[in-house]
């Protein structure tokens, strides 16, 4: 009788070999459940390991250590989720659409649906997470503060256009809007049944017209 026979342990079947790039994003994406739902902190190796279904030997395969892992996730979160955010932007400044309410209820929409389409993405990003390492803290800050300033600039491009007064200030109108999408998608995440992206897209329409009417 083996040892392992008798020590009664059930043995991992061997990862099958898939293609280095497929692997890294399996292991990545398996990191970034971890946080969604343990945390920053019960993100190890073996853990990682666990999660995806694989030996521990094939996480160190690809990353160096713990550190590494962290650091190409936060990397790879934040290059696409900046992406995703831009994707809902106008990306020019002097085609914006006539009704405001159009332009707001657009982007939400394009929001909210990228949102839905990578929930754990963006639970890290919306909702507070008290281990958060200072990195990922400092990254989301940035990410937030860039979003604000373009958001800051469409602001003042669609009010300049309305000819609005000047004491609608497009700075507070872009915080305002901010942090409009950030409530909405957090209540899209933890509430989806009650708050779908149908719901925030009428209540802004209907606002927006209450307070320039067409």
């Amino acid at each position: 009788m083996t040892p392992a026979a008798t020590s009664g342990r059930k043995r991992r079947a061997y990862a099958p070999r898939v293609p280095a790039a497929q692997r890294r994003t399996q292991l990545l994406d398996a990191a970034l459940h971890l946080v969604v739902t343990r945390g920053h902190n019960a993100v190890t190796m073996d853990a990682v390991a666990e999660q995806a279904g694989v030996t521990k030997p094939v996480v160190y395969s690809v990353f160096v250590n713990r550190a590494d892992l962290l650091a190409a996730l936060l990397h790879r979160e934040q290059r696409q989720g900046m992406a995703q955010l831009l994707s809902v932007l106008p990306a020019d400044l002097d085609r914006l659409p006539v009704d405001p309410a159009e332009l707001v209820e657009q982007a939400l929409t394009r929001f909210l649906r990228v949102v839905r389409a990578a929930p754990d993405r963006w639970h890290c990003i919306v909702l507070p997470m008290a281990d958060m390492p200072a990195p990922f803290h400092l990254a989301r800050e940035e990410a937030r503060a860039d979003v604000l300033g373009r958001t800051t600039e469409v602001a003042r491009s669609l009010l300049r256009s309305l000819d609005a007064p000047p004491e609608l200030d497009p700075e507070i109108v872009a915080h305002a809007v901010v942090a409009l999408f950030e409530m909405a998608a957090r209540l899209v995440l933890t509430d989806p049944e009650r708050f779908p992206v149908d719901r925030f897209r009428a209540a802004v329409r209907a606002a927006v017209d209450l307070a320039h009417p067409r």
